[in-house]
This record gives structure tokens, sequence and C-alpha cells, in this order.
């Protein structure tokens, strides 16, 4: 048998030197089998990104299977639609499932609610094993040994009590409602975390027998996932760091049912960089949100690996790379994946989309798919005002892109108020509410016509001759002009460019990038023939 790789399971007694049983497992790449198991109770956000793209990185990486299977026993919590923009999500990012609710395969239904009867033949072989028992216990005697458990400092747990019962108790407790527990033995829980290293916990020391089947027939996660996973024959469970103290749970119910275990892999905790937890909560980090936004999807797949590990880090730390998909799982390592917390800076998500927005205007097919969905954000931006005469040429579109590709993170931004000048000619109230010299604008008028280098260096020189020539401050110059192309009030613009420039230059700390649009610079995006129009129309007002 020509294998790519063993897995070696050693569970080791108390005395090291005795060895209970050896579990030699292996496994050919070919055979890898994955799966993203989410519930469908919200938006899919960055957590649950994460570790739907881990997945199928690890398994792509192996020529395995990528599965996914929705957990919805817990109906209380499900959100309507939330399986099928999960899927939506998910395409968008390039992630594509070999079997899952939509395409089906040989080890469906894909989805918990559909399998019921599987989990309880399950659950009755537990019962029939002895691994398992009947709960009669009331939600009030269970809130009453939490009570108890606060008020001595100690950590709520079942007390078991129901394990014991003799045939008389459970004779008279025939015909009330119950739930099926799992018995939990004495075991280090032994397991090798394939991000961790050697894991253990003795589960039955600190908890108690934990529901496995609740009374309305449906099952909890640690019976449903198990049954799954084995039937479903996934060989690599990736999942959330918050899942780890329930592994070695887990691990027992294999036991129970003499099934070997599948390898475990558990993925760091994400965090804010102020330290606190990530949290689907966070309305701003799902999927949904950042395509609202106009962040490339490829983007969001850089941004997160860079948080995460997985991948031998670039010693130029500074500079942001966006690799495609396919480069992403031929590096993949899965031994490379951070043990320690995750910090995820957000704010740093603007220069991952900002280096995707370069790639795409330097090739053609991009070029023309940004440009036109730039015409279409322009036009449902503006379309409720009639009275205005936008520019949307490809020309046009092109020299803006060019002009902005280093000082927007994504193209929603050119439609912000600071960029309005770019696409609304000021209109006639806004001309006749301007105070300025008439004279002074028909002279500049006349001037700028005769000027043939209408470039940023060559304008600057030329508005400081004209302004000295004509005994105006060029301070004052400059106001009038700004106002005039732009058709904001010098009070508007001004708070609008301080927090342009304060954005700018946040920008500029990162990557050295310019400032906010000088005069010159509006003059030159707007071109000569728009600035001497707009200058026209200012010399007519009466």
């Amino acid at each position: 048998m020509n294998m790519n790789k063993w897995v070696f399971n050693v569970r080791l007694s108390r005395n090291i030197k005795h060895i209970q049983y050896l579990n030699i497992r292996f496994y050919s790449d070919s055979a890898v089998r994955v799966r993203f198991a989410p519930s469908p109770t919200g938006q899919l956000h960055l957590g649950g990104f994460r570790t739907a793209l881990y997945n199928y990185l690890f398994a792509k990486s192996k020529g395995g299977k990528y599965i996914l299977r929705i957990e919805d026993t817990d109906r209380t919590r499900v959100v309507d639609d939330a399986v099928e923009q999960l899927q939506e999500d998910l395409k968008w990012l390039g992630i594509e499932f070999d079997e899952g609710p939509s395409n089906n395969g040989p080890y469906g239904p894909y989805i918990q609610s559909e399998r019921l009867e599987n989990y309880q033949r399950r659950t009755q072989q537990l019962l029939s094993s002895g691994h398992a028992y009947k709960c009669y216990c009331t939600e009030k005697r269970l809130e009453l040994l939490r009570r108890d458990a606060l008020r001595t400092r100690t950590i709520p747990r079942y007390d078991n009590k129901c394990r014991s019962l003799d045939d008389e108790d459970l004779s008279h407790n025939e015909g009330k409602k119950y739930c099926i527990r799992f018995k939990l033995n004495q075991s280090d829980g032994f397991f090798n975390d394939l991000v961790y290293g050697r894991t253990a916990r003795n589960v039955a020391a600190v908890e108690g027998d934990p529901v496995i089947l609740k009374s309305d027939g449906f099952p909890t996660y640690h019976l449903a996932n198990v049954v799954d996973d084995h039937d479903m024959k996934i060989t690599h469970v990736l999942r959330g760091v918050e899942w780890q103290p329930s592994t070695s749970k887990h691990i027992l119910l294999y036991r129970a049912f003499g099934w070997n275990p599948p390898n475990f892999a558990h993925l760091p905790l994400l965090i804010n960089k102020d330290g606190t937890k990530l949290s689907k909560r966070q309305n701003d980090i799902t999927i949904n949100a950042y395509r609202q936004k106009g962040i490339y999807p490829e983007a969001l797949l850089n941004f997160v690996i860079s948080c995460g590990g997985g991948f031998v880090q670039n010693k130029e730390t500074n500079n942001v790379y966006i690799k495609p998909l396919s480069e992403l799982i031929s590096k993949f390592d899965i031994s490379l994946i951070n043990s320690n917390s995750c910090q995820v800076p957000l704010d740093k998500l603007g220069y991952f989309n900002q280096a995707q927005l370069k790639i795409e205007l330097n090739t053609d097919l991009g070029r023309k798919r940004t440009t036109e969905e730039l015409k279409n954000i322009v036009k449902n931006t503006f379309s409720n005002d009639k009275s205005v005469d936008l520019d949307l040429s490809e020309n046009h579109l092109n020299k803006i892109l060019k002009w902005s590709i280093n000082r927007i993170t994504n193209i929603n931004e050119l439609v912000h108020e600071n960029y309005k000048f770019i696409w609304l000619k000021p209109s006639e109230s806004a001309i006749k509410s301007m105070d300025y010299d008439i004279d002074i604008v028909i002279k500049l008028k006349h001037h700028l016509i005769n000027i043939d280098d209408f470039t940023i260096d060559n304008l600057g020189t030329v508005l400081k001759e004209f302004s000295k020539s004509n005994n105006i401050v060029y301070s004052n110059l400059m106001k009038m002009l700004r106002n005039i192309i732009s058709g904001l009030k010098a009070s508007k613009l001004k708070i609008r460019l301080l927090l342009f420039i304060f954005k700018s230059f946040l920008l500029f700390m990162y990557s050295s990038l310019q400032q906010g649009p000088g005069v010159s610079e509006i003059m030159v995006i707007l071109g000569k023939e728009e600035v001497i129009a707009r200058l026209n129309k200012a010399c007519l007002k009466g």
C-alpha cells in the first residue's frame, strides 16, 4: 500500500513507561476529507470565514475533498435564508464545495435537521452498550444546581444523579419527559492537536455527564458532530480553539462507539487590536458587509491569512502582497498556523484592497471591469439629482482611476463628499452664493486658455505668477478658484479637506502616499476644457 503520510496516536497511562494501547492510523493525501460545519444563525463573519478558508486550503493542498455541512439542530437560533447567504458569500470568495446541501454527495443529507433518525439510532446504540442513560431531571432542578454552584463559587456541573437510577426509580419515571446523557469516564482525553501539540483533559473530573440527545429528539453538538464526522468519513477537523476543551469529550464518544477519531487542529482565537474577542455581533465584519463596501474577495482572502499564519512569512512585513487562491493552496502548511491568539488589524484591510485594485487596473479585463463598476456606482449615487450632468465617458473614468490609485482603498470612496467635484458641476445657486471678483475670474479664464502645459507643476507656477501680477494674495486666489471649480463653499470644503488630509496622512505613514488634492491637481483631474467651462459659468454670475 502506497501511503503518503502516517499518523501515530499513542495513548499513555500516568506511568509513561506503560503504553495502554497503540493506535496506528494512516491516510493518503487523496483520502483527506474535511468539513466546514457552520450554524445558520446569522451572516458569515470573519471568524467563520477563517475556519472555512483554512479547511479549504488544507483539503485542496492535499488533493482532498471539502464538505459543507449545516449544523442546525438548535432550532431556536436558526435564521431564515442564512444557508443561501452563506453559500453565496463563500462562492463570491472563491470557496467551492465538493459535497454539500446544494450539490449533495454520497454521504448526505448535509443538513443535520434532516438526519435526526440517524442520531436517534446512534443514541440507542450507546444506551444498549451502557455508555448513555436517560435523565429525568427537570429544568427547575438543574437551575437549583447552577445557583448552588454560584453560591459556593464552583463551576456549575450536572451531578450525574440519573446515572445511578435503579429499575424501581426508572419505573417511577415512566412516561416523564427525559433527555439522554453520555457517561463520561475518568480519562486524560489525550489527543494530538495539529496546531497546539499534545493536549489532554480529564473532562469527567471537571464536568458532569453531557446531554447528547435533547427531550425534543434533536441531538446536541457533541453527538451530532461526532456521528456526522464518522459517517461522512471526515479525516481532519479544523475548528476554532473554543472547541478544544470539548475535544477530549468527543474522543470519549468515539471510543464508546468503537470508532477511530479524526485528526484535530484547533485554530487560535481572533481578537481585536484592544485584545477583545472578535465577535459575530460586530455587524461590520460580516462578509456581506465587506462586499457592500467594495472590498475585493482576493483582498479579504489575503488579509485573513496574514493574521493567522499557515504560510512562510515574508520578511518585508511593511509590504502588502496579494496572492491568488491557487498559490495560497500550494503554499499552505498547517504546521505554520500560529498557536497564539491572532490580532486582526481591521484598519489594514484597506491596504490589501488597494493592492488588489492596482492589480485590477494593470490588466485590460480588470480595468474594463473596474471602469464599468465605477460608472454604475456614480450613476446610482447621483441618479436622483436630475439637474446635474455626469461625465461618465470611459476616458474620464480611466483618468480618475489612474489619478486616485494611490489615494483610495476602494472605488466607492470616489463618490464621497470630498470627491463630488469630479462628477458634479457647480450649480447656479452655489455659484451665486459665492463672494468673488468677476473681473479677476474673467482675467484668469483668458490667461488659462493660453496655457498649453496643463500639468500640476506648471499650473502651480502659472497661478503664483498670476496672483503676483494682479496683486492678489495667493491664498485668497486659491480659495476662490477652489470654490468655483469644486462648487463647494470654503467653510464646508475646509472641514471635508481636513478629514481627507487626515486620512491621506494615515496612508502616507503606511506607504508614503500623497496628501489630498490641491487646486492645481483638481484642475488637472477635471481637465483644461472643464476648468474653463466652470470659470466661464462663474463669469456669468448675475
